[in-house]
This record gives structure tokens, C-alpha cells and sequence, in this order.
């Protein structure tokens, strides 16, 4: 199903909202959910209101990184994307907008802009020794 997502020649995913990714990440753990679900889970920074996260899922839904089964009168969201394949469609997007297809200045600045760990580092180096082989 990836493919269909990363192919350059078929575009379909989308980038996410801070919200709709804020959204996603709550369904993509709790896997089969309603909005209540989803709205019980998000922060009180403040919480946005049921028809808010309602909307926000018919969204994603109609972005097709959502479907829903009726349970009664409840509607059970749950992913049809999967948090890898989005996870590897946004690295490889960012990668192409902001880094002119670079994975090497995309690394430089990750690497120089983020604290890393003396174990963070031991675990770059061995995945750059293995690239290697």
C-alpha cells in the first residue's frame, strides 16, 4: 500500500494539520475509536469542542487516511494509513521541499540541531557502518 502513497507520479497523501496530526496519533494508538474517544484524549490547552474533532475527522476521513464502520449510532473511526508509511511519506516530503532532495543536508541539520546522546551517536554510527557493507 505504500507505493500507492510515495509514487511521485500519484501524489495522493497529503501533509497533516498540527490537529489532524495531533488527531491521528490518538487513533493511530487506540486503533478502532468514536469521536468522544478522540476528544477525551486531546489536552485541555483549550479542548476544542465534539463538532470541532467531529469535523476534524470527517477530514481526515475524506483525505482518506481515515474510514469508519457504524456501530449503532456511533461511528468507529479507524486508520486505513498507517503511522510508518505517513511517517516515512513526511520524512521523504520534507526531504524534497526543504532539502532539494537531500538526505545528507536533512541529516546534517538533524544532527547539528538536536542534543544527541553518547548511545543516540554509537546507534548512528553502526547504521552508517551497516549502509556501508
Amino acid at each position: 500500500m505504500l507505493w500507492k502513497y510515495c509514487n511521485r507520479n500519484n501524489p495522493v497523501m497529503k501533509a497533516l494539520s498540527e490537529r489532524e496530526q495531533e488527531v491521528m496519533n490518538i487513533i493511530w494508538e487506540l486503533r478502532n475509536c468514536c469521536v468522544e474517544d478522540v476528544v477525551s484524549r486531546l489536552p485541555d490547552d483549550p479542548k476544542p469542542a465534539y463538532t470541532t474533532v467531529q469535523t476534524f475527522m470527517r477530514i481526515l476521513e475524506q483525505k482518506e487516511f481515515l474510514a469508519h464502520k457504524r456501530d449503532g449510532k456511533k461511528h468507529i473511526f479507524y486508520p486505513i494509513v498507517e503511522k510508518p508509511e505517513y511517517t516515512r511519506w513526511s520524512l521523504k516530503h520534507m526531504k524534497d521541499n526543504l532539502f532539494g532532495g537531500s538526505a545528507k543536508s536533512l541529516l546534517n541539520t538533524f544532527i547539528r540541531d538536536t542534543e544527541l546522546s553518547q548511545s543516540d551517536i554509537l546507534e548512528l554510527e553502526s547504521l552508517l557502518e551497516e549502509l556501508k557493507r
